[in-house]
C-alpha cells in the first residue's frame, strides 16, 4: 500500500483528535509531520525512538484507530530475551477517516424532482387556475 501523505494524515487527525478536542485545530498538521517524521517511508517505528511526549500522542492516535502497536520477543546473546515494542500506521483507516466527508452523498434523482413543489414547476406568468 502506498505511503500515507501529510495531507491524508492531517485530515484524519482533524476528523479524530481535533474533532474530539484532544488537539487544537491549528496543530493537526504539526502532529502529522511529527508522526511522519518518525515513520519516514517505513510502515513501522520502534517505540524506543519516541520521546515521552510523542509517545503520549502516539497513544492518542492509537485510541482513534490511526496507529497500532505490537511487540515481539527477540533472543539476544547469552539467551536473554528482549521485548521489542513498535508502532504501525493503519493506512487503510487513515485513508478512510481522511476521505470521509469529502464526497457529497448522491441523492436519487427522482427524489429530487418529487421534492419540488407544484407551484415551482409552473413558469412565471402562467396562471395556477385551470381556466387561464
Amino acid at each position: 500500500m502506498p505511503s500515507i501523505t501529510e495531507l491524508e494524515l492531517t485530515r484524519a487527525i482533524e476528523r479524530t483528535l481535533v474533532a474530539h478536542g484532544k488537539v487544537a485545530p491549528g496543530d493537526a498538521r504539526t502532529v502529522a509531520r511529527m508522526v511522519l517524521g518518525y515513520f519516514g517511508l517505513d510502515d513501522t517505528v520502534l517505540d524506543n525512538k519516541l520521546s515521552s511526549d510523542d509517545r503520549d500522542r502516539f497513544y492518542q492516535l492509537e485510541e482513534e484507530g490511526l496507529l497500532t502497536s505490537e511487540e515481539e520477543d527477540a533472543t539476544v546473546s547469552r539467551g536473554k530475551t528482549w521485548r521489542i515494542h513498535y508502532w504501525l500506521l493503519k493506512k487503510a483507516r487513515i485513508r478512510d477517516v481522511g476521505q470521509s466527508g469529502d464526497a457529497r452523498p448522491t441523492a436519487d434523482e427522482g427524489e429530487i424532482y418529487r421534492s419540488i413543489d407544484e407551484a415551482d414547476w409552473r413558469r412565471k406568468g402562467e396562471s395556477s387556475s385551470p381556466g387561464h
